[in-house]
């Protein structure tokens, strides 16, 4: 993907967040944002990295604060991808993970969590028309809504690979 400065033409400064592809019986635990940058969004849990933390940890942390989800097998890493939020420039390190256990717990951060195959979410949330929705409300936000769609299709990629 082809990332865009939307910021200008000021050299790029980044900032780390981390998130998790929470697995279960083929779906992704997803996420609707309740405050923050893009209320509404649906997403995977994750964050911001903390000042000396490891973008794994921090992805494990996130996974556990925003979902209450923890996994239950290996934490596996998938890829990172941009985002713009909060006037910065974002690398997201992305993980996949089985969590066969518990409920989602919703953080303050959410109003609502869901369980959706890759296919869903792409037909549903990340779709063209969610772009062009997006897209109006904000530049920055039409181009998280890409960058999660290549998300989801690098996770769909990745899963094909698995036996």
């Amino acid at each position: 993907m082809t990332t865009t400065n939307l910021w200008g033409d000021e050299p790029r400064s980044y900032r780390l967040s981390a998130g998790v592809y929470a697995l279960r019986d083929g779906k992704v635990a997803f996420l609707e944002r309740a405050s923050g940058a893009m209320v509404g969004f649906w997403s995977i849990p994750g964050g911001m990295v903390d000042p000396g933390e490891d973008p794994l940890t921090a992805a494990r942390r996130e996974l556990h604060e925003e979902s209450g989800l923890t996994p239950t097998g290996p934490v596996e890493y998938l890829n990172v991808f941009p985002l713009q939020a909060y006037g910065a420039d974002i690398l997201r390190f992305v993980y996949v993970a089985q969590c066969d256990a518990g409920d989602i717990v919703l953080s303050d951060e959410h109003s609502d969590g869901a369980w959706l195959t890759p296919s869903e979410y792409l037909e549903t949330h990340v779709n063209d028309a969610a772009f062009e929705r997006w897209n109006t409300e904000s530049p920055h936000d039409g181009f998280n809504v890409l960058a999660n769609r290549a998300g989801i299709e690098a996770l769909t990629a990745h899963l094909e690979t698995r036996p």
